[in-house]
């Protein structure tokens, strides 16, 4: 006969013992599994999809653009210039045989840009006046560029990225 032990030697020899500390049944599984399945698709919903988040993602995609566009007519010497029209944007550099601006053809980054469908650009104001029938934003190789704010709406919301004259060009929620 063998000997009693109330210690772990307990559970190799009694098979009930064993069957309880043997880990989680397979429904513990899989409601933790479904438990986590809820916390990500709550998660996932929140982060994409909403209007707030496309218009202001278009407006930090323009100001990200406009920079790159700044930094672009610096290294290469050359003015450039983004061109506004309500349904997108385009950018531009000065050809200067022939003095006049043409799309920028050998560069994927500032190719031309069409907003989404039903978003907008509702307004163009550079140095504080309505930019009219040519919204044009002359860029320098010399960095400098006028002041500058462009709406854009979606859905009745409105981001605008605005510029300064020292280079700084930043997407703010336009308030209402």
């Amino acid at each position: 006969m063998a000997p009693m032990c109330s210690t772990p030697c307990d559970l190799l020899r009694s098979p009930a013992a064993f069957r309880r500390g043997r880990g989680f049944t397979l429904i513990e599984l899989l409601v933790v599994v479904l438990l986590i399945v809820i916390v990500i698709g709550t998660v996932g919903l929140g982060l994409g999809g909403s209007d707030s988040r496309t218009v202001q993602q278009e407006a930090a995609r323009l100001a990200l653009l406009v920079r790159t566009a700044r930094q672009e007519s610096i290294l290469e010497g050359k003015v450039y210039a983004v061109a506004f029209a309500p349904g997108g944007y385009r950018f531009l550099v000065l050809n200067n045989r022939k003095s006049r601006f043409e799309p920028v053809r050998s560069d994927t980054i500032l190719r031309p840009r069409q907003l989404p469908a039903n978003m907008v650009i509702s307004s163009v104001t550079i140095n504080g006046a309505n930019a009219g029938s040519r919204p044009e934003l002359i860029l320098l190789p010399t960095g400098e560029m006028p002041a500058f704010e462009v709406v854009i709406v979606y859905a009745g919301i409105s981001w605008r990225v605005e510029g300064s004259p020292d280079g700084g060009v930043r997407a703010v929620r336009k308030n209402a």
